[in-house]
């Protein structure tokens, strides 16, 4: 399958295209619904924006999803997210894929996201990354997951 897009060939069940981010079904369809947002719901986790609990580990805090208020410090050098058991950070459903992400500390003691070539992509503030270094509350969205990053305050 090709994208309808950018022309690159994707993976049959692919629902975006993993090169331009461009939708992959009909948005006409039956199938397809676009509901219009008419007043934002506010977030049922409230201390995911008090940034981290142990102020000298950098953390992530899910936010949506089934571990929605569940901490993540990111103690070790390179931290790894996806469905696959073995991953440090198991984010369990099937729009996120096997090895999605890592998060890497660099030299300076910043942090990098890179995409590991993920079906649905990953996404930062709303766009989509293949690497970037992290800040203090962004929002990062795997799968269905969001997650915001919190840098250690000391």
């Amino acid at each position: 399958m090709n994208c309808r897009r950018c022309g690159e060939i994707l993976n049959a069940n692919a629902n975006f295209c993993w090169s331009c981010g461009a939708p992959q079904h009909d948005a006409n369809s039956s199938e397809t619904i676009a509901m219009p947002i008419v007043a934002a719901a506010e977030s049922p986790i409230t201390n995911a924006d008090k940034g981290p609990v142990g102020a000298h580990v950098d953390e992530l805090v899910i936010i949506t999803g089934n571990a929605a208020g569940s901490r993540f410090e990111l103690e070790k050098e390179v931290t790894t997210a996806g469905r696959d058991e073995d991953s440090d950070l198991l984010l369990d459903d099937v729009s996120v894929s096997r090895h999605h992400a890592i998060f890497t500390r660099t030299a300076s003691g910043r942090v990098t996201l890179r995409d590991l070539n993920s079906l649905n992509g990953t996404y930062v503030n709303g766009a989509r990354v293949e690497e970037t270094t992290m800040h203090s509350a962004d929002e990062v969205q795997i799968g269905k997951f969001k997650l915001v990053f919190w840098e250690a305050t000391a």
